[in-house]
This record gives structure tokens, C-alpha cells and sequence, in this order.
């Protein structure tokens, strides 16, 4: 089964860079930056999320090693 956490850094390079290429060939310029403002807005906003996580889990962990 596919996972995507099993994939390496060059291979993200290689899909990020695949994907951007066959969507720019069918876009128009001002469809383009529109969809690289949009996907950096999801990837900004991807990593506050993953942070408030890391940050939450991070809280619980201490709060767990405080109880004991």
C-alpha cells in the first residue's frame, strides 16, 4: 500500500516538480500564480497546523512526565 510518509526527500522534489509541470502546461499564466498563491497558502497553513499539533502533543507529554 502506498504511504505517503514512505517517500524521501528527492522523491517529493521529483512529484512537487512533475505535478508543477503537467498543471502549467495546461493553465493560462494568470491560472498559474493564482494556483501558486493557493498552494503556498496551503502549505503556510499546513505547517501552523502541524505546528499547534507538535506543540499540543509536546504540552500533553509534559503534562503526563509532570504526573508521575
Amino acid at each position: 500500500m502506498f504511504c505517503i510518509s514512505n517517500l524521501s526527500s528527492c522523491e517529493w522534489i521529483a512529484l512537487a516538480s512533475s505535478l508543477a509541470i503537467s498543471i502549467g502546461k495546461n493553465v493560462t499564466a494568470d491560472e498559474a500564480g493564482i494556483l501558486s498563491n493557493f498552494f503556498s497558502a496551503l502549505g503556510d497553513n499546513l505547517g501552523i497546523i502541524s505546528a499547534e499539533n507538535s506543540n499540543d502533543n509536546s504540552d500533553t507529554n509534559t503534562n503526563n512526565n509532570n504526573n508521575k
